[in-house]
């Protein structure tokens, strides 16, 4: 017997939630339980740090950019976290393109938009009576286990199989840099003469150089053998291996760094084989 497809025309138009049966391996739920004190500071709470907020407002023009570009009517953000409120990277832009959320944690069961509670790999098995315009995954692909069948389940339920896609990079110069202009920023801000700054900048020289040689060393060696770098994520991509999975699983369309960030942004139209 087939399963009746999912109302999500109904879900689009009238908002509230869709539930769906879940079943992710440990792995998944370790990773998926690890973040969640994380979404509880930023999602629930709304407290992004300024930087993250800047990110966020170029990404959403990233968004409008693409599904301008695409004809698309509606979004589904694969791995929305736990926020009630719309997410600021789709707040100017949710009224003209109408925004779902997906995710399995259900620690908000009021939202102020369409939410399915839920994992991609079970939102896909499902027949739907709309497909969506287009899927956003934003800073959620390196949390699936594979990322490439992510890539492939985002094209099933999306009209065209279009993708806008943030991630954040783990090439050491790109982290190197990240961390190295906020504290240099904060010792801009706190000391304002030459002389202070100065001193400032040597005693920082001093101390934290060695300290970021030996990290980013620390890092290149676990990426090298492939073990973890902490215990939110799956995957640690760099722009080599993001551009090549991204490239595997359809048509790149754009691929930009945002600067001063590890940030990268992709449009993609995907296609569902993996």
């Amino acid at each position: 017997m087939t399963d009746a497809p999912l109302a999500i025309r109904a879900l689009l138009q009238d908002g509230g939630s869709l539930r769906l049966d879940q079943d992710g391996g440990e792995g998944w739920r370790r990773i998926t339980e690890a973040s969640l004190e994380e979404y509880r500071a930023h999602h629930a709470a709304d407290g992004y740090p300024e930087a993250t907020r800047e990110t966020m407002a170029m990404f959403e023009g990233f968004i409008a950019k693409w599904a301008g570009i695409w004809g698309a009517d509606s979004m589904i953000d694969l791995g929305c976290g736990i926020g009630a409120a719309l997410p600021p990277y789709v707040r100017n832009i949710a009224g003209t393109l109408i925004y779902a959320g997906l995710d399995p944690l259900d620690e908000t069961p009021e939202r102020d938009y369409p939410f399915v509670c839920g994992r991609l790999e079970d939102l896909a098995a499902k027949p739907l009576d709309k497909k969506f315009g287009l899927a956003l995954f934003v800073t959620s692909l390196d949390h699936f286990e594979d990322a490439r069948n992510a890539l492939a389940l985002a094209a099933r339920i999306t009209g065209g199989g279009h993708a806008v896609i943030w991630c954040g990079l783990h090439d050491s110069p790109l982290i190197a840099r990240n961390d190295l202009s906020i504290k240099i920023s904060a010792l801009c801000q706190s000391n304002r003469n030459i002389l202070t700054r100065m001193l400032a900048f040597l005693a920082y020289g001093l101390v934290t150089w060695p300290r970021v040689a030996l990290a980013l060393s620390r890092r290149e060696r676990k990426l090298a053998a492939g073990r973890p770098l902490d215990n939110l994520h799956c995957h640690y991509f760099t722009e080599q291996s993001l551009k090549a999975l991204l490239t595997q699983a359809g048509t790149v369309h754009e691929f930009a760094r945002c600067p001063g960030t590890n940030s990268a942004f992709a449009a993609v139209t995907l296609n569902d084989a993996t």
